[in-house]
C-alpha cells in the first residue's frame, strides 16, 4: 500500500525481469505521472459506485473477504458503546491480519520461496474474477434480462480469469519482457472493483472503523523502523528483485493495488449516503493523493498512499453527513431549487 515514484536509467536497456529502484532517482512530467495514477482511481472509483448502485439487492447476501473477519457483528438495536467496542474489536482483527499475511510474506521472500509467494497470488487472483467476477457477471445478466446458457457462461469466464491471470502476472509466467500494458492496467483496475465492491457489503460503522484502522497499519508499515512493508522494500532493494505483489505501474511511479480498493470502498459507503457526501469524499481522496505524491520528490522514499486521502475522505464524510446534506435536504423540501 504505498505510492513510489521511479525513473529509469537512459544509458542502459531496461531488465524486464527486475524492477525499477524504489528510490526517486529522477522525475520525468510532474502531470503526467499525476495524471496516471488519477486517472485509473477514478475510474476505480466510478466502477465501485456503479456495482453498489446496480447491485444493491443482489449483493445483500455476499460473505467472504472482510465479512469473514468481522468478529462483532453491527446491528441498529446495539447501544453506541456496543458499537463502538465492537467497530474497535473488528479493527483489531482486521490490523493482526494484516500482520500475519505481510510478515508471511516477508518471511517467504527472505527464504526466496518465489514459488510458493507466487502461486498463492496467481490462485488468489484467478479466483477473484472466475468467482467474484462470475457472481457480478451472472448477477447483471440476470437484472438486465439478458439470456446466456451455462456452457457458454463458464467458457466466458474461464477465458476471462485466464487471460487476467496471464496478463497480470506477465514476466512471472516468462511470456515475454513488455505486457500488454493497457490491458493490464484494466484488468488492475477490474480485480481492484470487484474487491472494494465486495467490501462495500460491511455494515456502516464497521466499514469506517476498517478504513481507519487500514490507514494507520500502512502509516507503521511503511515507515516504522520495522515496519515489514518497509523492511519488504529494502529486502528488495538490497538483492534487486521485484517486490511480489499487485501494483499498478503509472508513468514512473507506483500505487498499490490496496490503495485503489480502501479508497473505492470509502467512496461507495459514502455514495449510499447521498450524491452530496460521494463528491465530496471523492474529492477528498483525490487532493490526499495529490499531497501525497508532491511529498513523494520532497521525502525522496517510499511513502504510504492511505493515511492522508483516508483521513480527508472521513472527515469530509462526517462534515457533509452533519452539514451540507441536511441543508440540501431542507432546500430540496422548501423548493428553493425550482
Amino acid at each position: 500500500m504505498t505510492a513510489d515514484a521511479t525513473a529509469e536509467a537512459a544509458s542502459q536497456p531496461p531488465d524486464p525481469y527486475k524492477q525499477r529502484p524504489t528510490e526517486v532517482e529522477e522525475f520525468g512530467d510532474p502531470g503526467a505521472q499525476v495524471l496516471s495514477l488519477l486517472k485509473p482511481v477514478s475510474i476505480t472509483m466510478a466502477l465501485v459506485v456503479f456495482l453498489v448502485h446496480e447491485m444493491s439487492a443482489a449483493s445483500q447476501g455476499i460473505a467472504g473477504g472482510f465479512s469473514e473477519l468481522m468478529v462483532y457483528q453491527e446491528s441498529a438495536t446495539d447501544s453506541p458503546g456496543t458499537i463502538l467496542g465492537g467497530v474497535v474489536l473488528n479493527a483489531l482483527v482486521v490490523v493482526f491480519t494484516l500482520f500475519l499475511v505481510t510478515s508471511g510474506l516477508l518471511l517467504l521472500y527472505k527464504c526466496h520461496c518465489y514459488r510458493i509467494i507466487y502461486a498463492w497470488l496467481f490462485f488468489s487472483v484467478s479466483t477473484l474474477l472466475f468467482i467474484f467476477g462470475g457472481y457480478v457477471l451472472r448477477e447483471l445478466l440476470f437484472m438486465h434480462d439478458v439470456p446466456m446458457d451455462s456452457p457458454t457462461f463458464f467458457v466466458c469466464m474461464y477465458n476471462f480469469a485466464a487471460v487476467g491471470t496471464l496478463l497480470v502476472f506477465w514476466t512471472e509466467y516468462g511470456c515475454g519482457p513488455t505486457p500488454p500494458l493497457q490491458l493490464q492496467q484494466a484488468y488492475l483496475i477490474i480485480i481492484s472493483a470487484l474487491l472494494a465492491w465486495s467490501a462495500t457489503r460491511l455494515p456502516e460503522w464497521s466499514t469506517w472503523g476498517l478504513l481507519g484502522a487500514v490507514a494507520l497499519w500502512d502509516l507503521y508499515a511503511v515507515l516504522a523502523p520495522r515496519g515489514p512493508l518497509k523492511m519488504l522494500v529494502e529486502e528488495a532493494e538490497r538483492r534487486g528483485d521485484p517486490i511480489p505483489g499487485l501494483v499498478y505501474q503509472g508513468n514512473d511511479i507506483k500505487l498499490g493495488l490496496g490503495d485503489f480498493v480502501f479508497y473505492s470502498v470509502l467512496v461507495g459507503r459514502a455514495s449510499m449516503h447521498s450524491s452530496a457526501a460521494l463528491l465530496a469524499c471523492a474529492v477528498a481522496i483525490i487532493a490526499g493523493l495529490c499531497a501525497t505524491l508532491a511529498l513523494l520528490p520532497i521525502l525522496q522514499k517510499v511513502l504510504p498512499a492511505l493515511p492522508i486521502s483516508i483521513a480527508g475522505g472521513i472527515g469530509v464524510y462526517f462534515l457533509t453527513s452533519a452539514t451540507l446534506a441536511p441543508m440540501a435536504s431542507e432546500a430540496a423540501l422548501s423548493h428553493v431549487f425550482l
